[in-house]
Formats: structure tokens, C-alpha cells, sequence
């Protein structure tokens, strides 16, 4: 059976797209005059993104079930190559460059994961200790080359996306658990083995005060961004702490916050609910699917897009480290707005059958 225009979901698309194109606009109005370029180059992304969107949403299912492991393939040897790449920024080896055209591996590697995770746990029974080591070597991978680069708020992102297919395809709970118990102990014991700025940042997010001027100035200076904009917000090309630059990364990591001083708790409310919109319409689709393929793929894209959500803007009123990942549809960036556009497209056309 086969969608057609009419059963399409407009409200999801119409949600995706007023996102971005809110995003071209605030980015705009923070960036004229002399950084007007972040616009330019976003222009293009979102393009190119919505082009893949369209592409993809008339795919069938059966298609990225069957390319699933050659992307996967694909994107680990893109992973490995950044690692040896020579070009870095501040001091991050996360972009790989091929001719003129640069890019971050490590997002489409959350959607790669999320295919062959939805292939290997589909429609089974019981997911069993074969299954997790299973899914286990294909996320381990990904997970160490990011964290290598180092990119540790990415490298979590995979192992959240693992723990969380695992639960929805049908885990025993004590086994879940299990899995927890251990990771969390794995977790806790790894903080000695952190870089040096990685454990000022935990430092800083439990106590920002502690060095205001230095590790804890971004939280601190995001909390004053965002509550200043007020209930309206400060106008149109008014958000004077974010164009006098007291806002550490305002077009990427805190955009979060500068929209909250350009527009208000108001327009904070509106960005969040669309976000709600394209959780719950993505939901209704895992939920329409089942244990299936569709359903398991469906419900990865939705646990990615409300994972980074809640972790940009956590760390914008800290409640969460300070970790880089980009807010979905709004941060500055070609990979991650390709990326999520193109997730949002595998969305659209997961309502196909095979």
C-alpha cells in the first residue's frame, strides 16, 4: 500500500518547515551586518536539506532496510578518515574534507545507526543477549571514533540511541537493567581518563560561579541572554548581548538563548511547540509500526531529534554540560541541518509499506 500527497503528513511538514525557515531568519537578524555569511551558507544547507527530504519521503521502507549496512560501511570508513584528517578547530578532529566540500561524519552516523539497529532488532520475539552483543558491535565503533575526535556529547548520543532501540524492541526489563547498571558504573569510572577542559566543563555546569570568567562564563552568560529577552523579547536586530558578543557561540550551541532575548519566553514557547508537534506525529507513526522495521527506525529519529533538543537546551539553562551538540532545525551548520532534514524526509516516507 502506498501514500499518497493526501495522507501525507502536513502538520509534521509544515512544523520541520517553519522551523528552519524561522532559523534563516533569526540567524539573520543576529548576524547582520558583518556576519551575515552564517545566513548565506545556511541558505544553501537548508536547501540542499529539504531537496533530501523530498527524496526521501518517496522512498519506500524496503530501501533503507536493504542500504542499511552499505551506509553504515560508508559512514565508519568517513569516521576513520577524520581521525587521520589534518585540518582541525579548536583542537577537534570532526570534519572531513573531500575536494571543496566539508563535512561532519559523525551526524550522519546517528542516522546510520539507527538503520542498522532497527534491521538487526526488527520484529523479534525476544531480544536476547545475541541481540545486544550484536547491536553492541555496531555501536561500539561509532562511539569510540567520536569520542576520539573528541566529540563526547555525540559519542553519548549513540549510546543513548542504542539503550533506547533496545528497550523499545522489547528487552526483558531486568536485562535493561543490567545494561544500565553496567553502563552507568562504566560511565562514572571513565572520569579520570577525561581531557582536562572536559572535566572543567562538568566542573563548571555543577558550579558556574566557581570561574565566572572563564569555564562557567557561557552558562552564566546564557541564563542572562535568555531571561533578559523577557516575556516579548528585546525586538528584531535588539539582542544586545548576543550581537555585543557576551554569548559564547550564539549561532550554534546557544542559539537557544539568543532567540530567547530577540523573542521572548513567547517566542521560546512557539520554537518548543513545534518541536512537540514533530515528536508526537513521530510517535504515532513508531506506534503505527510496531516492533517493525518502520516502527523501530521511526521511533530512533525521534529519540535522536528530542535527545538533542533537550540536551542544547539543558545546557542553555544549566541543567546540562556544556556539550556542543547543535539544537535540531535551528543551530548553525550544514551536517546537522542536512542531517536532520534528511531524518525528517525517512520520517515522512516510513508511512510506506513495503
Amino acid at each position: 500500500m502506498r501514500t499518497s500527497y493526501r495522507s501525507a503528513d502536513w502538520v509534521m511538514l509544515s512544523a520541520v518547515v517553519a522551523l528552519a525557515v524561522f532559523s534563516l531568519f533569526h540567524l539573520y537578524t543576529i548576524a547582520f551586518p558583518d556576519q551575515v555569511h552564517y545566513f548565506f551558507r545556511q541558505v544553501i544547507w537548508v536547501g540542499i536539506g529539504l531537496g533530501l527530504l523530498l527524496i526521501a519521503s518517496l522512498l519506500k521502507i524496503g530501501f533503507w532496510r536493504k542500504i542499511a549496512y552499505i551506509v553504515y560501511g560508508i559512514v565508519l570508513l568517513a569516521l576513520i578518515m577524520v581521525l587521520f584528517s589534518t585540518g582541525s578547530i579548536h583542537g577537534a578532529h570532526r570534519w572531513l574534507k573531500i575536494g571543496r566540500i566539508t563535512f561532519q561524519p559523525s551526524e550522519f552516523a546517528k542516522l546510520a545507526l539507527i538503520l542498522v539497529l532497527g534491521k538487526i532488532l526488527a520484529n523479534k520475539e525476544k531480544i536476547g543477549w545475541s541481540e545486544v552483543g550484536i547491536s553492541l558491535c555496531f555501536a561500539f565503533p561509532f562511539l569510540i571514533l567520536v569520542a576520539a575526535q573528541p566529540d563526547l556529547g555525540s559519542a553519548f548520543i549513540f549510546l543513548f540511541l542504542w539503550i533506547g532501540m533496545l528497550f523499545l524492541a522489547g528487552i526483558p526489563f531486568k536485562r535493561f537493567l543490567f545494561i544500565l547498571g553496567t553502563i552507568f558504573l562504566l560511565v562514572a569510572s571513565s572520569y579520570s581518563f577525561l581531557r582536562p577542559y572536559q572535566k572543567m566543563r562538568i566542573l563548571a555546569f555543577l558550579n558556574p560561579e566557581k570561574d565566572p570568567l572563564g569555564t562557567g562564563w557561557s552558562i552564566l552568560q546564557s541564563r542572562v541572554t535568555l531571561g533578559s529577552g523577557g516575556l516579548i523579547g528585546k525586538g528584531v536586530g535588539r539582542a544586545v548581548h548576543t550581537q555585543l558578543k557576551f554569548l559564547s557561540q550564539p549561532f550554534t550551541d546557544f542559539i537557544f538563548a539568543s532567540i530567547g532575548e530577540e523573542w521572548g519566553f513567547i517566542g521560546v514557547l512557539i520554537i518548543l511547540g513545534l518541536y512537540f508537534i514533530i515528536i508526537t506525529r513521530g510517535v504515532m507513526i513508531s506506534k503505527e509500526n510496531g516492533g517493525s522495521f518502520a516502527g523501530l527506525v521511526s521511533a530512533g529519529i525521534i529519540i535522536l531529534f528530542f535527545l538533542q533538543i533537550f540536551i542544547n537546551v539543558g545546557m542553555t539553562v544549566g541543567i546540562m554540560p556544556v556539550t556542543g551538540l547543535p539544537l535540531p532545525l535551528m543551530s548553525y551548520g550544514g551536517s546537522s541541518t542536512i542531517m536532520f532534514l534528511l531524518g525528517m524526509g525517512m520520517l515522512f516516507g516510513l508511512r510506506r509499506r513495503y
